[in-house]
């Protein structure tokens, strides 16, 4: 028995494990949309002039969330994970849309660290 035959699988699983993560990604960012104005926003709990002074520059750069608190801001970076996740489940470029996928939910994350468990609202 050798090693691709132990760590390895078909495409059927990996579609499958694409498809469950798309779906999962989408159900969230869909969920989080409801909580835009009051946790990401400058008019929430963490506006932009309290957290900048708190982070370093390499935070700057890789929350793009950052860079404005404005709610139509924040709805068009939404609106482009919503998109990455639907290419995510249709299987439509799922390299690009994997890796920028787990960019922007990073910088979602980062936008306001007290959320790291969306269960915690």
């Amino acid at each position: 028995m050798g090693l691709r035959s132990m760590f390895g699988c078909n495409y059927e699983a990996v579609a499958l494990y694409r498809i469950s993560l798309g779906v999962m990604l989408l159900f969230e960012l869909v969920t989080r949309f409801n909580y835009l104005h009051a946790f990401y926003s400058d008019e929430g709990t963490l506006p932009l002039r309290l957290l900048r002074p708190k982070i370093d520059i390499v935070y700057k750069i890789v929350c793009v969330h950052c860079y404005s608190g404005s709610m139509i801001y924040m709805q068009l970076l939404l609106s482009i994970q919503v998109l990455l996740a639907a290419m995510l489940i249709v299987g439509y470029r799922t390299k690009v849309a994997s890796i920028a996928s787990w960019f922007l939910y990073l910088s979602l994350t980062l936008r306001n660290t007290w959320l790291n468990f969306i269960l915690d609202r």
